[in-house]
């Protein structure tokens, strides 16, 4: 059993158990969301197709982590002028398990089995992903008794002669 849902303006084809990424999402890890907009539900043998949504069908998913992608580097340039930009950007993403699909009598549920691997999957991402603490400031090591961090010299060649 499958459906295509719609979320945050996007379509997705999902199945039960699937674990999903989808953009930013207001959404409380571990919470539980409830997409109502079911635009097609196929069961296996009959496909109900919406106009513009399939009445009585809904997919329930259970909110894994909040996270980003992978730097995506942009460069701009323009020959013979010499304009170079580099921007970076990432892109801020929900990753769901769908927990279960419903689509009038019919129901799927997912294997509790592929939902606990998914929960599992979601907190290793978390842990290596986690901001590590901000740096300390030179003031700071100076106050806790760190030595002080040895002064750059520019053209310490000419110094020493």
């Amino acid at each position: 059993m499958y459906s295509v849902i719609q979320a945050s303006g996007f379509q997705f084809k999902v199945n039960a158990g699937q674990i999903l990424r989808l953009p930013l999402m207001q959404a409380e890890t571990g919470s539980t969301v409830t997409f109502d907009q079911v635009l097609l539900a196929n069961d296996g043998e009959a496909t109900q197709v919406g106009q513009p949504v399939v009445k009585g069908a809904k997919v329930s998913a259970e909110v894994l982590l909040h996270g980003k992608t992978n730097k995506v580097m942009v460069f701009r340039r323009k020959r013979r002028k010499g304009f170079r930009r580099l921007r970076g950007h990432r892109q801020d993403f929900t990753e769901v398990v769908i927990t279960g699909l419903e689509a009038g009598t019919q129901k799927a549920a997912a294997e509790t089995t592929r939902v606990e691997f998914a929960r599992k999957r979601a907190a290793a991402w978390a842990t290596r992903h986690t901001p590590s603490a901000p740096a300390k400031t030179r003031a700071e090591k100076i106050a806790q008794g760190l030595p002080k961090p040895a002064k750059r010299v520019k053209n310490a060649r000419r110094k020493e002669a």
